[in-house]
């Protein structure tokens, strides 16, 4: 039996494990995300801290899915702490550690509001609305001919805020470094919205440089990524939440991205098609495949869904497995760890009093 035929036969015995709720009851309240249930508390110091429960659950185009993913949670958590471990000499992060698989705890600290995107690759929404004619991309000027798959030089940094309605949106760097000044500053934040903005943006491109390195030495490359900063009160800067997730991120074997890069470009030398997503529907053997919660977004096309009118789509047993097990094939790929099946359950055991404490 192959290392990819136990991993997905272990996923597959364990489909009814799976963690749809994070809570701590012990805990108390709390905030529940997406993905994440969030608990403030102190440490010994009186210092405020936040208790990460991660869940199993599983969101596409902003909606929980009814199927959570076995181990999911554990992975996503295994996977930022090692990212968090190998990018500190960048900037130090806010994990301080985790009392369990489950569960992170980080410093609690002033969330800056923008999700820090960094764009490798004409991918995604990129090339989406890129083949729809956009030339522009968060005030960045994009040049004609470029093609879906195509490597960026240099790599894009493309922050995003949230909308009144809880979505994503795109924002200039000049914008971002306004809203800096404006937002931080009656907060007790006393910072310099501009020196902030250079800082995050630069410490963003370092951040996927290394990110890129690191998949690169096992056979992978990072397409894209999001980074979140927070200050603390002396408004020393912090990466908080998580780091290089198959959540956050999205990864592809490199081999497969250029042989296929290779053939897409000769194949639409020939002008035939008007760009390359028209030329992945009479060719789907170019699509290259990813290992990320993209998985999941394609599988719910493939059913049926509308991400503009929403409905009702179930997940099947085969697609839960599959996704788990490339949660579970990238950690292993990226740490050169085998993954340990027994993960925890999140409650109250590992979190001290002081921990738990409300501040």
């Amino acid at each position: 039996m192959t290392r990819g035929e136990f991993i997905r036969k272990k996923v597959s015995e364990n489909l009814q494990h799976a963690m749809k709720d994070a809570e701590i009851p012990e805990l108390g309240g709390g905030k529940r995300g997406k993905v994440r249930h969030v608990y403030s508390a102190a440490d010994a110091h009186g210092e405020d801290i936040l208790i990460i429960s991660t869940s199993d659950r599983v969101s596409a185009f902003d909606v929980v899915l009814d199927r959570a993913i076995p181990y999911k949670g554990a992975i996503l958590n295994a996977i930022a702490k090692w990212s968090f471990d190998q990018t500190q000499d960048i900037i130090p992060n806010a994990l301080l550690r985790m009392p369990c698989s489950h569960i992170m705890i980080q410093k609690e600290l002033v969330n800056i509001g923008f999700e820090c995107v960094m764009r490798g690759y004409m991918w995604g929404s990129l090339a989406t609305d890129y083949e729809k004619g956009m030339r522009e991309k968060c005030g960045l000027p994009l040049m004609e001919g470029l093609l879906r798959y195509q490597k960026l030089a240099p790599p894009l940094f493309t922050p995003t805020t949230k909308a009144r309605r809880g979505h994503d949106r795109d924002v200039t760097f000049e914008e971002m470094a306004v809203s800096l000044q404006q937002t931080l500053n009656p907060q007790g934040s006393a910072v310099n919205g501009w020196i902030l903005a250079r800082k995050v943006r630069e410490i963003s491109h370092l951040l996927y440089r290394r990110g890129e390195q690191l998949a690169r030495k096992v056979g992978l490359t990072l397409v894209d990524t999001k980074y979140e900063f927070g200050l603390d009160s002396s408004g020393n800067l912090y990466l908080i939440d998580e780091i290089h997730t198959p959540d956050s991120s999205r990864y592809v074997v490199f081999s497969e991205w250029k042989q296929k890069w290779s053939g897409i470009q000769t194949t639409m030398e020939s002008g035939k098609w008007p760009n390359v997503t028209q030329l992945l529907q009479d060719h789907p053997e170019f699509k290259v495949q990813e290992l990320s919660k993209q998985l999941v977004r394609d599988l719910l096309i493939e059913r049926g869904y509308d991400p503009n009118s929403g409905g009702s789509v179930t997940l099947r047993d085969e697609d839960v497995v599959e996704t788990s097990a490339r949660y579970i094939e990238l950690y292993e790929r990226l740490t050169r760890h085998e993954f340990d099946f027994k993960v925890d359950v999140p409650d109250g055991n590992g979190i001290t009093a002081t921990d738990a404490s409300r501040p």
